[in-house]
């Protein structure tokens, strides 16, 4: 028999998340958490005909609504001015400069090269 030693299997995955990314993705979760949770405490309330205000769980939730709007504010700006070189290109833009711009002119009459 022909027994071969198997590899183990690599990570796939790139680097890890930085501490603004983890923290943005935790306070999505946290409010998608709680968007759920008010649709079962709305449910709750109508099933067994609750007339009062649910003023004390939305209160939870707004500042964490508030604080999601500004994390993900600062991911994006943050996501932005790492991607972005200084004459303002993106890094997709600036990597293609580098490398001279090479393109191929196989273009034709119905399809014109870029």
């Amino acid at each position: 028999m022909n027994q071969e030693k198997r590899e183990p299997p690599q990570k796939t995955s790139g680097k890890p998340l930085g501490f603004t990314n983890t923290l943005a993705l935790l306070l999505v979760l946290l409010l998608a958490t709680g968007l759920v949770g008010g649709f079962v405490l709305a449910y709750l309330s109508i099933r067994y005909q609750y007339t009062g205000a649910l003023a004390c769980y939305t209160v939870v939730f707004t500042p964490i609504g508030t604080a999601l709007s500004i994390v993900l504010a600062r991911v994006v700006d943050k996501n932005r001015a790492e991607n972005t070189s200084e004459s303002g290109d993106g890094i997709v833009y600036a990597t293609t400069k580098a490398a001279g711009f090479k393109l191929n002119n196989t273009g034709s009459e119905n399809s014109p090269s870029i």
